[in-house]
């Protein structure tokens, strides 16, 4: 078997000459070199596209890097805003407070100042009441002919001039009374319903500390008249007003000084 082989590879070897094969192998050595000219061709292209790659990849990481540094400081610059919206919040809201504060002190002084400023003068001469606030005349109210006097009592003397003590929209009922009589407590409750207090006196009273009373037209004029009190009685539209605009502690003089 390996003998008839081998007679056959003599066979062939004798079939192609010595010509035959130089061609063969310069073929094949063409074929060698068109190859590794092809493949180096190839290769430096490869080798060029690689290096663009390279380039480019540096230029994407120095992009990458860049955008990084941006995203970064937006990031902060977003963090700081947001503390300084919030600080500056806190701060609107805190000058806001301190203004409301502000207002409303203003508002108490200059409520202070008018309680000050205030007081009340009667002009018997010119029928009026003035409501003067420093040394102006502020406004006046017109008396109708009404002065100071006592009422329900013996004629006693009236005060040049008086202070307001305390003052009710309608003239309550008599007040408790309490007292010590030997040792023991004697207590009159307060009346109820309808009193000769509340029907002589009627709206918009004022109480002074020297006992003066001014108030509106009173509900029942015999009981007005009987009840013991040193008395202005104004009509209802002064009472009310002198009722809304005056104070606690207002001054009224009520006879002007001698020269």
């Amino acid at each position: 078997m390996s003998a008839s082989l081998e007679s056959r590879l003599r066979a062939l070897d004798r079939r192609v000459g010595a010509a035959g094969l130089l061609a063969a192998g310069g073929l094949v050595l063409a074929a060698l070199w068109m190859m590794g000219r092809w493949v180096s061709a190839h290769a430096a292209i490869a080798a060029g596209e690689l290096t663009a790659f390279s380039v480019a990849r540096e230029d994407l990481e120095l992009d990458l890097g860049e955008r990084q540094a941006l995203h970064d400081l937006v990031t902060r610059d977003f963090a700081r805003a947001k503390a300084s919206a919030a600080t500056l919040s806190r701060s609107r809201r805190a000058l806001y407070e301190g203004g409301l504060a502000l207002s409303e002190e203003k508002r108490l002084l200059e409520k202070q100042l008018e309680i000050m400023s205030l007081w009340i003068r009667l002009d018997g001469e010119a029928d009026k009441l003035h409501l003067v606030r420093g040394d102006q005349v502020a406004e006046s109210l017109g008396l109708a002919g009404a002065r100071p006097r006592a009422a329900g009592a013996p004629e006693r003397p009236l005060p040049r001039s008086a202070t307001i003590m305390t003052k009710e929209r309608f003239a309550s009922t008599e007040r408790p009374k309490s007292e010590q009589v030997g040792g023991q407590l004697q207590w009159e409750p307060p009346q109820v319903g309808t009193s000769v207090r509340a029907n002589a006196l009627g709206e918009f009273v004022l109480f002074t500390r020297e006992g003066l009373v001014i108030h509106g037209p009173p509900r029942r004029e015999a009981e007005h008249e009987a009840f013991p009190h040193l008395c202005l009685s104004l009509p209802l539209p002064a009472a009310r007003r002198l009722y809304e605009r005056s104070f606690v502690g207002t001054k009224i003089v009520l006879a002007a000084p001698k020269p």
